[in-house]
């Protein structure tokens, strides 16, 4: 099978670029787990591919027990049933491999993510995956629409400017820029809100 290049910017160096957001049953990797994930390849114009079609799952918890109930009450995920109804946290690991073997990106290219808050989303990713599979999977430049919003309030507050965000949530960030999430806190909503918030962003003059 050849290798695909696809639609992205040219200083991705064929990487692909995804947004990715992930719900969990807690704060704490590698204690709390995955409950879904949404992975969105986008395109040079940071929308959706079209011709690829998202991974998006829910994972059976190991130890839906150590739930946190403020976790629950953020994403209103219902813990027991996906302990009950979802494949077990290996068995989607080895559907995303395949997922992203069928990509078929030149050799040695990733997928780079775009997140808000990636280091959240890569402690629950690293725990799942294992180091050398999330190295693998994940290029070592993620985009971040949480940093980026808070580097412009570093930037205001520096020149002596009016800081532009009270707030750096995902939701606080879609009100300020007029961004529709449909369906907050389900992984594939959020990931596509991160994906419209970062093109807001960029669109955003510096100076």
């Amino acid at each position: 099978m050849d290798k695909k290049l696809y639609s992205s910017f040219v200083h991705f160096n064929a990487n692909l670029l995804c947004a990715i957001d992930i719900e969990t049953t807690g704060r704490m990797p590698g204690y709390h787990e995955i409950l879904q994930i949404a992975v969105l390849p986008l395109d040079s114009k940071i929308e959706p591919l079209e011709e690829v079609l998202p991974f998006y799952m829910q994972i059976a918890p190991e130890h839906p027990e150590r739930a946190e109930k403020e976790a629950i009450n953020i994403n209103h995920l219902n813990v027991s049933e996906i302990a009950r109804n979802s494949l077990d946290p290996w068995r989607v690991a080895d559907l995303f491999d395949e997922w992203f073997q069928k990509l078929h990106l030149p050799l040695k290219k990733r997928l780079v993510p775009l997140a808000h808050n990636w280091v959240f989303e890569a402690g629950f990713l690293k725990a799942w995956l294992g180091l050398e599979s999330f190295g693998q999977f994940f290029h070592i430049h993620p985009r971040d629409t949480m940093q980026m919003a808070i580097i412009a309030n570093d930037r205001a507050y520096f020149r002596g400017d009016k800081m532009p965000y009270n707030s750096v949530s995902l939701t606080a960030l879609c009100k300020y820029l007029n961004i529709e999430n449909y369906q907050a806190h389900d992984a594939l909503s959020d990931a596509i809100a991160c994906a419209k918030v970062y093109q807001a962003l960029l669109r955003i003059p510096l100076f």
